[in-house]
């Protein structure tokens, strides 16, 4: 919807006190988009993450890692995305913040039922809902904000490993964390 607003739209939203939108941005592969529906691609997010921080208006992007059949290479886009955002906004008015999630299927939604038809899954399985500790025993002050964050059903569902899936999820806290510091 923001990328078919006009500039005067989005003008007007900045004038009248917007000052932050969050956006489930979810990847930054296409294939992956295209998987769940998104109906946006990544050269739609960087134009609307560049519209609005260049009025001010500062944008949070969720991204999730880890989707059923997601390769290294499709992983890597979506961080590279991320990094290419931060770049964006590094000179605008506005900011650019990330936060991403350990894909988790959700009942009731497509993947669920993608998940569940396949057979090699139960709904035991796709529930069972562990926390996962980022925080290296919560001695990572930047990963320690996200700790709510953290759970897993602790299946490999994308063709990466977890542990890969776990240590972007971390490089981006880490990240994400420093740019906030820096700037306070």
């Amino acid at each position: 919807m923001l990328h078919r607003a006009d500039d005067a739209t989005l003008d007007t939203l900045a004038v009248n006190g917007l000052r932050e939108v969050a956006l489930g941005i979810e990847s930054g592969s296409q294939r992956m988009l295209t998987r769940i529906d998104k109906r946006i691609t990544p050269a739609m997010t960087r134009a609307v993450v560049r519209r609005l921080t260049e009025r001010g208006i500062n944008v949070k992007g969720y991204f999730i890692l880890g989707f059923p059949s997601e390769t290294r290479a499709e992983m890597d886009a979506t961080v590279r995305l991320v990094h290419d955002l931060w770049e964006t906004t590094e000179t605008l008015p506005g900011r650019f913040r990330a936060s991403a999630f350990e894909y988790r299927p959700y009942p009731g939604t497509p993947d669920w039922r993608r998940l569940m038809a396949t057979g090699h899954y139960t709904a035991e399985q796709l529930l069972d809902y562990s926390a996962v500790d980022l925080t290296a025993d919560g001695l990572d002050e930047s990963m320690r904000e996200r700790d709510e964050f953290n759970f897993s059903i602790n299946l490999q569902l994308s063709d990466a490993s977890i542990d890969y899936v776990r240590r972007h999820l971390v490089s981006i806290a880490r990240a994400q964390h420093e740019r906030k510091e820096a700037v306070a």
